[in-house]
């Protein structure tokens, strides 16, 4: 009798599963007998709605079609409509008891036939529920089209549902009715197979409980099949292999503690009371520490100077693993502690993980930094080739020397690609100061012509007036780099085109100040919020947030900065509503060669 509870466990779960798998076919069944039945029926209806359609409007079949739908109810036990643009032409009479619905059928006939002549589709089946009816619908819309493939109005068939449901209901009820009888069959036989289960494994068990005493002289039944018989034999083995499992954990720990020695990370293991378990010599070079001061001072002693002990005991009271990044003598050391958990999910310590991301994080950004700025400049230039390339492909420009012009605007803009390219390589060498920036005297008026030439078609194509102040003169020239000059007016205009909207004006300016020659780009677009100016050169902001303009954010940050390297000052002036003024200020060339002159 010993076994009477493991056998009633089997044969509890096995009747379960089986009145599991009977509940669970029946409403899977449900949910699939609706559409398949569905599907039927709309296959029945098909081939009737498609004569109707075929002939209602004509003279030979109208007879024909108007008394079929006339007795349609009779006959098949659903109504049919004949719906156009002005309304319902004809219809299936209601019986008494549904005479309530004929508003709400006609709504809903009128709104088929409007779906429907809005798609070319052969017909349209959907479902609707009248709570008033106590029934659910199936709807079947045909398009009725003449021969010149013109759509005159819709058939429409309503089909209730009811009696498919009770069809439906029937076969689940058989369906419960056959499980139920499978259920008291198979009772016998689970009993016998339980009883027939659970006596060898009792046998197994006794052995066990045996060899957990300390006692590995008994031995198991191998002469069992199957699982029963492998059982057996595993038992057996076991008792043979314990002495050598002693000897291997002894092993494995004098392996683990080679290894924590071998790898490249700090590792402290700290017991729940604070005591260190284990630990590496890798950690203190980690720190920046050298060999010395593992001498003076224990690990218990670093974790408490570089304030890390409270990582530890935070993973241990809340039993998750926690990560941060610490900075210590200009190194970002990232630190990972994780609980140490029991079988019994009893946090018995924690093991920390150093490592230095000093050099990681520096090349991810630079990595990230480089990606954005490739990104960003190389969409400006592909943007003004496209204006210049979709009216040639598309045949827009027929004169040959209008063509040869844009095909040598394209070769420009094809020849600064590539530069800009090379100046985004440069631009990461400029900023580790490797690298210095070719100046020389530059006529800032040629350099604006050639970017407003550039922009003409883009202007045009977003509805924008284009004003230009001071760049047909001829100032004194500037002591800067073209390529660089005209990488941040790109930018510039780039920017105003992007936040003015249409019939807006855009100006460019060049003027005279004392201390340099100065280019501004005026718009009278959205303009900048006064508490934004100060972040607008930011790295990825973005003010007009609402515009949800496409950039990364980063055009006007990569102008400031190659502005600051190249000693130029970028300023911004703006009335939120009313537009800004980006304003580039420019040495004078002849005033910086005196000035460098004078210190020679």
């Amino acid at each position: 009798m010993k076994n009477r509870f493991l056998v009633r466990r089997i044969f509890l779960l096995l009747v379960a599963a089986l009145m599991l798998w009977t509940v669970l076919t029946a409403i899977f069944y449900s949910f699939v007998a609706n559409p398949v039945f569905n599907r039927i029926k709309a296959r029945e209806l098909l081939p009737r709605a498609n004569l109707i359609s075929q002939n209602v409007f004509h003279e030979n079949g109208l007879t024909f079609c108007i008394d079929l739908i006339e007795h349609s109810y009779e006959l098949f036990g659903n109504w049919i409509y004949i719906a156009d643009d002005s309304g319902i032409r004809y219809h299936t009479p209601l019986p008494e008891l549904l005479a309530g619905l004929a508003g709400d059928l006609e709504t809903i006939v009128t709104k088929e036939h409007t779906e429907i002549s809005k798609t070319s589709n052969p017909y349209k089946l959907s479902h609707i529920n009248l709570p008033v009816a106590g029934d659910r619908f199936l709807i079947l819309s045909v398009p009725i089209t003449l021969a010149d493939g013109s759509q005159a109005g819709t058939t429409v068939f309503v089909q209730p549902m009811k009696e498919v449901g009770a069809g439906i209901q029937s076969l689940n009820f058989a369906l419960l009715t056959s499980s139920l009888i499978v259920l008291v069959i198979m009772v016998i036989p689970v009993l016998i197979a339980a009883f027939r289960i659970v006596q060898p494994i009792e046998s197994i068990r006794s052995v066990a409980l045996a060899m957990g005493r300390g006692d590995f002289s008994r031995r198991a039944d191998e002469t069992q099949e199957g699982e029963i018989g492998d059982l057996a034999r595993t038992i057996n083995k076991m008792a043979e292999e314990l002495s050598e499992s002693f000897q291997q954990l002894r092993d494995h720990a004098i392996r683990l503690k080679q290894i924590i020695d071998g790898i490249g990370e700090g590792i402290v293991a700290v017991h729940r009371n604070g005591s260190i378990m284990q630990y590496n010599d890798r950690l203190y070079s980690i720190f920046g520490l050298d060999k010395n001061y593992s001498r003076r001072s224990d690990p218990v002693g670093l974790l408490l100077e570089s304030r890390i002990d409270h990582f530890f005991t935070q993973a241990m009271e809340t039993n998750k693993t926690v990560t941060c990044v610490i900075a210590k003598d200009h190194r970002q050391i990232q630190v990972v502690i994780t609980p140490l958990v029991s079988e019994q999910q009893v946090v018995n310590g924690a093991v920390g993980l150093f490592r230095d991301i000093t050099k990681a994080e520096r090349l991810e950004q630079t990595r990230r930094e480089y990606v954005a700025n490739v990104s960003h400049e190389l969409r400006t230039p592909l943007t003004a080739m496209r204006g210049l390339l979709e009216p040639l492909t598309e045949g827009m420009v027929t004169s040959p020397d209008d063509q040869k012009r844009y095909h040598q605007i394209l070769l420009r803009e094809t020849l600064r690609l590539s530069r800009l390219i090379n100046d985004m390589l440069e631009l990461s060498r400029i900023q580790a100061d490797t690298t210095p920036v070719e100046q020389e005297a530059v006529s800032l008026a040629a350099v604006a012509r050639d970017v407003v030439n550039n922009f003409e078609t883009i202007f045009a194509d977003q509805d924008l007036e284009l004003r230009t102040i001071g760049i047909d003169d001829d100032p004194p020239p500037v002591w800067g780099n073209a390529d660089r000059i005209e990488q941040i007016l790109v930018i510039l205009i780039d920017n105003a085109i992007k936040f003015t909207p249409a019939g807006g004006t855009i100006t460019i300016r060049i003027a005279r100040d004392y201390n340099g020659e100065s280019i501004s780009v005026e718009d009278t677009g959205i303009g900048i919020m006064e508490e934004d100016l100060q972040h607008v050169f930011d790295r990825f902001y973005k003010e007009d947030k609402a515009h949800q303009e496409p950039g990364t954010g980063l055009g006007l940050s990569i102008a400031r900065e190659i502005s600051q390297q190249l000693g130029y000052e970028l300023m911004v002036e703006s009335v939120k509503g009313q537009g800004s003024i980006f304003k580039l200020l420019i040495p004078y060339a002849d005033s910086l060669t005196q000035s460098s002159e004078d210190e020679n």
